[in-house]
């Protein structure tokens, strides 16, 4: 009889066993009975469990290299604004010098014609606010307003330097 109750017991157990599903074996979880747990070992629920897991960890790495691309790439554009920003800057303080340099030159030269003295003054003027305005490379309205400004400034130059005699 003893036989016989082993035979019973292990029947019921193994039976136990099989009802255990996949989905329900968690290595996590420290309650399970030792026949689920084995079970769960022999019947692939934790090797699912862990291909499952490292699956997702593969696909969070995945996402977490696209990110640090993302960031690298904000970087590089911020960089390639501030060269942007740094050039146009260097840019106008050279053309605002030389522009400064032929203004004072043709001022003392031509001190008393005045039509030429006006054009001098409305030169000046448009530099004294070109200096006040910074120009964003950020807002394309502000760039395409400073393009409209420099053609204004080229042509009263050209005005200038015709009037004055040169070509």
């Amino acid at each position: 009889m003893n036989a016989r109750l082993i035979g019973v017991l292990g029947a019921v157990l193994a039976l136990s066993g099989c009802a255990t599903q996949p989905g329900e074996c968690d290595a996590g979880n420290r309650d399970a009975g030792l026949f689920t747990k084995v079970n769960c070992d022999a019947g692939g629920g934790y090797s699912a469990q862990i291909r499952e897991n490292e699956m997702a960890l593969a696909q969070s790495q995945q996402e977490n290299a696209m990110f640090h691309q993302v960031y690298e790439d904000i970087a590089a554009q911020q960089a390639a604004s501030r060269a942007n920003v740094q050039a146009q800057q260097q840019s106008q303080a050279a053309l605002n010098q030389s522009l400064s340099r032929l203004l004072g030159s043709l001022k003392a030269r031509s001190g008393n014609k005045a039509q030429v003295q006006q054009q001098i003054a409305g030169l000046e003027q448009q530099l004294k606010a070109a200096q006040v305005a910074p120009v964003s490379a950020a807002h394309p309205a502000q760039m395409a307003a400073k393009q409209q400004e420099l053609k204004a400034l080229q042509k009263k130059v050209n005005q200038l330097q015709f009037s004055l005699g040169y070509e």
